[in-house]
């Protein structure tokens, strides 16, 4: 339990989350979970990762008594000490050393992803916007030319989960499992958009109904496998 108990103290002692850490190792938040808990051991890349991070040796890490103040300990003090020397000499690198290591590249890239997709988000809601109002001044088809604000919504959904604008818990999910999760939440929207349609357009209102049966199974599916891909438990 060394490397589990040795974990868990440096990222308390960084004062650095599950969530963060694993972002950080492009791995789930279970792993680290796991990890902490000893009931896994990550690959050798990334205890070699671990050690860059934390700053140890791989052999304080796996077997040191850094969480009982051991030789982890004693770096960790001679770490801060010429940390201090250096901050005394020059005190405007030392804090820009700091802003930069705050900023990791997956951090930069994932805020990177988020404007992408939320200019895609605002393209779409202005083009249904847009549409809309052609159909309605140009085919008097206001009605039922409002379930195209349905379908922007729906398409709003996936593009979120594909570049985690509103979920950070899937950043750490593969590419495969947010396509997935992001035709849930396409189902959930659309089901309820295609019943208005069947009902509106061709006042098939019943048996229409059996959209949202089918919805649920494939939302169920869809999940189901997107958590198997990126190894997301139900806890």
């Amino acid at each position: 339990m060394a490397f589990a108990d040795n974990l868990q103290y440096l990222r308390k002692r960084d004062k650095i989350t599950q969530e963060e850490l694993a972002d950080k190792l492009q791995v789930s938040r279970q792993s680290v979970s796991k990890w902490e808990t000893g009931e896994a051991y990550p690959e050798t890349e990334k205890i070699i990762a671990l050690c860059d991070i934390f700053g140890v040796t791989m052999d304080d890490l796996m077997r040191g008594g850094v969480a009982q103040g051991g030789a982890g300990a004693q770096n960790e003090i001679a770490v801060d000490k010429g940390s201090e020397n250096n901050s005394s000499d020059c005190p405007r690198d030392a804090e820009k050393t700091e802003l930069i290591s705050d900023i990791s590249p997956n951090e930069c890239g994932r805020k990177r992803s988020r404007a992408i997709g939320g200019a895609i988000d605002g393209v779409l809601l202005f083009g249904s916007a847009l549409a809309y109002i052609c159909m309605g001044a140009i085919a008097n088809l206001w009605h039922p030319g409002w379930i195209i604000f349905i379908f922007a919504i729906a398409a709003c959904a996936f593009v979120d989960k594909i570049f985690v604008v509103c979920d950070s818990e899937d950043a750490a999910a593969p590419l495969s499992a947010r396509v997935l999760y992001g035709l849930s939440g396409m189902v959930i929207i659309l089901s309820p958009g295609i019943y208005l349609i069947c009902g509106c357009v061709f006042g098939n209102w019943h048996p229409s109904w059996v959209v949202f049966i089918i919805a649920a199974f494939l939302m169920i599916a869809f999940d189901g496998i997107g958590n198997a891909i990126s190894g997301r438990t139900d806890d």
